[in-house]
């Protein structure tokens, strides 16, 4: 088996960094001169089964919950989080580095940067060699990306010398580009590489035309989940077409199309409250059929139950006009997700920086940006999401007009789909270079 070429660094919770580093890996895998990819997760690989677990655990539970002052919480104290995590990111780190000969370090993840960084630089002392670390940003760069840029920019002046930055170009108000980098992370602009988003291929695909019939293969894990879609297809009784592992979804140009995507692990309540908010808008037989993709990108969501519960909850509803179809659903690939933001009327959505990204590149509809209602705790008030998503969103809206909503004024802000035709419009794709500069 052929060493490997390039140490990737990455970590669980959330799905966004995963996804990120799995598209870097295929580019790098496939690309014209194919590398070969030793992936780690600094979560689960280099914290020690139990803490990792611990930790993931709290920052899963924490968006199941909508608990936004505790993401925030967990933000804040990262710094102090990272010194107390420094020996063993850096014992890992420096170890693989000697067991390997390692041509490139490409670290997409905000735990241990310091650490990391200073693994490189003793391997380089020691092998003569000069290694940097390429650190992938997975969040949009705005003033509000601090749980990225606050350890970069605690970096000393022999540290800076071996780190560089693949990013999006940031979201400025009149300021430059220079001053915006120096400002946030002390480097030079030289240490700033702007490339494509680090996405899968499907989503530089090109777009889908909302002229034509168009059939979403929605991937399916197991039995359960195929039993899943078979029970909530009983409101309206046409199911998918199942076949091998997919179940195939045919929408027709006339439809109505929605996709519902709040992260990898999705505000329960949030999503009963949408669910509800679409029973109450579709209440007439006559009409274009409405399909709602609610989607998640992790099987934990799953082992939960929320979907069963989801399930439940569609299934009370045996009146509903037989136009309303539901797909709860779950690890979809990227052809899948692309076909949807590409396909949909809108798309409502946590501004995680991935999602983001995806849907600058892909979507075609509206996006409507998910906001819990905006709440002040001891004085301190959050925006209805944690800070670096609240950075996403704006960026979002600046680059794709999205606008906010949140469970409470649904009814209000869809109620025009229901009533106007409404007038798809296509935004200008760049044709991106797959490689990503990676």
């Amino acid at each position: 088996m052929r060493d490997p070429d390039i140490l990737l660094i990455t970590s669980s919770g959330g799905s966004g960094h995963l996804i990120a580093a799995m598209a870097i890996k295929e580019a790098l895998e496939t690309a014209q001169n194919p590398r070969a990819v030793m992936q780690q997760d600094v979560s689960k690989d280099w914290l020690g089964t139990l803490f990792g677990k611990i930790f993931i655990s709290i920052w899963n539970t924490s968006q199941i919950k909508g608990w936004i002052f505790m993401q925030e919480i967990q933000s804040f104290i990262h710094p102090l989080f990272s010194i107390f995590l420094t020996p063993s990111i850096f014992f890992h780190c420096f170890r693989l580095l000697m067991n390997y000969e390692f041509e490139r370090v490409i670290d997409n993840q905000v735990l241990g940067t310091k650490a990391i960084l200073n693994a490189v630089r003793l391997y380089n002392w020691i092998k003569k060699k000069n290694l940097i670390v390429e650190k992938v940003l997975t969040d949009l760069p705005t003033d509000y990306t601090a749980h990225f840029f606050t350890e970069i920019k605690s970096l000393n002046r022999f540290e800076r010398t071996s780190i560089e930055i693949y990013a999006q170009a940031p979201l400025l108000y009149g300021e430059m580009a220079e001053i915006f980098w120096k400002r946030k992370t002390g480097l030079d602009l030289t240490q700033i590489h702007i490339v494509s988003p680090p996405l899968r291929k499907a989503f530089f695909s090109p777009p889908l035309d909302p002229k034509q019939t168009v059939e979403i293969p929605l991937c399916i894990e197991n039995e359960v989940a195929k039993l899943r879609l078979i029970k909530a297809s009983q409101i309206h009784m046409n199911p998918p077409t199942f076949e091998d592992s997919r179940a195939k979804v045919l929408i027709q140009p006339q439809d109505l199309v929605f996709t519902i995507m709040l992260g990898s692990h999705p505000s329960k309540g949030a999503l009963y409250d949408y669910i509800k908010g679409f029973f109450n808008l579709v209440k007439t037989k006559e009409g274009p059929v409405v399909h709602i993709f609610i989607l998640s990108q992790t099987g934990k969501w799953i082992e939960k139950r929320l979907v069963d519960d989801l399930v439940s909850q569609i299934m009370s509803h045996p009146l509903a006009p037989k136009r309303l179809r539901f797909y709860p659903i779950s690890r979809q690939d990227d052809t899948v997700v692309s076909k949807l933001f590409n396909r949909s009327n809108a798309t409502i959505t946590r501004a995680s920086g991935i999602t983001t990204m995806e849907l600058i590149q892909s979507s075609l509809g509206d996006v409507w940006i998910h906001q819990e209602i905006p709440r002040s705790i001891l004085g301190l008030r959050h925006h209805g999401m944690v800070l670096w998503e609240y950075g996403n969103a704006l960026y979002l809206n600046q680059k794709r007009g999205a606008r906010f909503v949140s469970p409470q004024f649904f009814e209000q802000a869809f109620k025009p789909y229901f009533s106007n035709g409404k007038e798809v419009v296509v935004p200008f794709q760049e044709t991106p270079n797959l490689s990503m500069g990676y």
